[in-house]
């Protein structure tokens, strides 16, 4: 079959284009977090429900926006409440999230690569998985140094439908874009998560930048999902996602 020229690059966020250690994050994070909300639960049912929320959106069939689905999860029926408990979402959001750049290392090359894809006419799409809001998807951008660039979509918690692995959230960006599946390039570094989207026809380039950085969570929610795992098209580090452009333009 013919090779369409590449139209559209999606990069992957976490661990792609900055790199972390997913544990310490998302233990700080939950901690910073639950003091939102200790004054109406207590830690454990917190934790409970914020993982059996997170658990949800993985579990989105396209009715809902993620964060309807996350919010539905998490709050009770009552709409006053879903109105309070969103509020102490943001509000920790605004306030509280850019501590976490502390943890983070932006990836070598993530500039380089992106304006090379510009250069090169190619739309540009943040692919990270949608759970967090639109705000907090830019700030990370920013902590990777591309932030000022300009991209075609961020998938957000807002903005979304489906989650990865599932093969219509890449189909969702594909459409929104206007680009079909075998004239995109992914570029991550989940084995799993990322590189699925070569069974909807993309392209795949997996990232070892962050080989030594733990990717338990992603594990944790691929686990028991039973897939065989694609071979990516290409393997190596970010900033040699350029000749691999260059090797589809």
């Amino acid at each position: 079959s013919t090779i369409l020229s590449l139209k559209a690059v999606l990069f992957d966020l976490d661990n792609t284009l900055i790199l972390f250690q997913e544990t310490r994050f998302y233990e700080s994070y939950n901690r910073a977090l639950y003091a939102y909300f200790k004054d109406i639960m207590k830690p454990d049912e917190f934790a409970e429900k914020l993982l059996h929320s997170t658990h949800k959106i993985v579990e989105n069939d396209g009715s809902l926006t993620n964060l309807e689905h996350f919010m539905n999860s998490f709050a009770s029926g009552d709409s006053q409440d879903k109105d309070d408990i969103l509020k102490r979402f943001e509000t920790f959001y605004e306030n509280e999230f850019a501590q976490f750049q502390s943890l983070m290392n932006p990836a070598e090359g993530a500039r380089e690569v992106m304006e090379h894809s510009i250069d090169s006419g190619l739309k540009l799409v943040i692919a990270t998985n949608p759970m967090f809001p639109l705000n907090v998807q830019q700030m990370r951008i920013d902590w990777a140094g591309v932030g000022d660039l300009s991209f075609e979509l961020i998938t957000s918690v807002e903005n979304s439908t489906y989650c990865k692995p599932n093969l219509q959230y890449y189909l969702e960006i594909t459409n929104k874009i206007d680009v079909s599946p075998d004239q995109c390039l992914m570029v991550g570094n989940d084995p799993f998560n990322d590189m699925i989207a070569s069974k909807t026809g993309m392209k795949t380039y997996l990232t070892t930048d962050s080989d030594e950085m733990s990717i338990e969570l992603s594990r944790e929610l691929a686990k028991g999902k039973n897939i065989e795992m694609p071979k990516p098209d290409f393997k190596g580090q970010l900033k040699d996602v350029i000749p691999a452009i260059d090797k589809l333009t």
